[in-house]
């Protein structure tokens, strides 16, 4: 891989940059690290609190699939997260959350934006923003969010942020490239998290636990079993009535009880 990674000391939004980039044609593996960002975002339109001491890394993205499978990028970049955390022996009590939170210990470790566009040539591309919480924990919770832990929190000896950003950033894109190649290599109905399927739910937080399903304004969509994701990246949930399954856009989990 040939693309760099790039570290800056501020910036408004890693993503927004790249996305700008992007459209520039900048090649796929571009990376982008800041250590303090003055308007980072998270899913929905959310602040993302990037105090100095975490990692903040955006990356372009530009799989050689069908971009109407973009959509298995999250599940991909938050396994690829979990393996570079496992190598650095970080990853013991943490775990996913539908539809791209990292958690541990029941709060909020991480979590993954992706965005798609198209560049001024018209061709595809995607910037996968990547949080985590390293040394800082932010206090306050987004609505209907979970409570913030750090790696810091979760064991004694935590590597620099640099070397987290290296070992994350080599291993997302090293992911998405067999994820893409697993992907062509697949039937073309095939789900977009056919690939890693698997081991996406294996790492999946309360499948099995009674769940709430919320809308993006609050409302109560559903409650029941959190059965599985299945390979559209489709949350399905089963109810006294039968199975009924929610798309990212339109949804978001919690426990039945919390």
């Amino acid at each position: 891989m040939d693309a760099q990674l790039t570290i800056v000391d501020v910036t408004g939004s890693t993503n927004d940059d790249l996305l700008e980039a992007g459209k520039q044609g900048a090649p796929h593996g571009t990376g982008l690290a800041a250590r303090t960002q003055t308007a980072g975002r998270g899913r929905r339109g959310h602040k993302w609190d990037s105090t100095a001491g975490n990692l903040l890394l955006s990356i372009v993205l530009r799989p050689r699939v069908d971009p109407a499978k973009y959509s298995g990028l999250a599940a991909v970049s938050g396994l690829a997260v979990l393996e570079a955390l496992e190598k650095q022996g970080l990853a013991n009590e943490i775990g996913l959350k539908w539809p791209n939170d990292l958690v541990a210990r029941g709060r909020k470790l991480g979590g993954i934006l992706v965005e798609a566009a198209r560049d001024n040539e018209g061709n595809p591309f995607a910037v996968c923003g990547i949080g985590v919480n390293v040394n800082y924990v932010p206090a306050e919770v987004p609505d209907g969010g979970l409570p913030a832990i750090g790696l810091s929190d979760l064991n004694e000896n935590v590597p620099a942020v640099d070397m987290l950003l290296d070992e994350v950033y080599h291993t997302v894109v090293n992911a998405v490239d067999a994820w893409a190649d697993l992907l062509n290599a697949m039937e073309e109905n095939a789900g977009p998290l056919a690939p890693v399927h698997g081991e996406y739910v294996a790492h999946l937080n309360w499948i099995g636990k009674h769940v709430i399903t919320r809308s993006p304004a609050g409302d109560e969509l559903a409650r029941g079993i959190f059965k599985t994701v299945d390979t559209f990246g489709r949350a399905c949930i089963e109810k006294e009535d039968g199975l009924r399954s929610f798309h990212f856009e339109e949804a978001s989990l919690r426990p039945l009880g919390e």
